[in-house]
């Protein structure tokens, strides 16, 4: 089954932007689990390579990708939850 969706150029580049900064996270963390070591964020060239890679991996989105010239690095915000409550230990009067 087969969809058309239609979204503007700047969503677009967006939804690439993010892809590539997502993909390049995943990667770095596999990598720590593999290695070991400390997290490190993506750079311009990792996420330049991915946003290529979106490219030529799907030709009909590739003029888009390819006027990324520095894509966002996507860091996700922190959850919105409050931290848990204090439980007074026995110590505290």
């Amino acid at each position: 089954m087969s969809r058309t969706v239609i979204v503007s150029g700047d969503t677009l580049s967006q939804l690439i932007e993010a892809h590539a900064s997502m993909a390049a996270w995943y990667y770095e963390l596999w990598r720590v689990v593999r290695e070991g070591g400390s997290v490190r964020p993506p750079d311009q060239a990792t996420l330049a390579a991915f946003v290529a890679r979106v490219a030529s991996d799907f030709p009909e989105i590739a003029a888009s990708a390819s006027a990324i010239t520095s894509p966002r690095l996507y860091v996700p915000p922190p959850p919105a939850i409050a931290p848990p409550a204090r439980v007074p230990t026995s110590n505290e009067g």
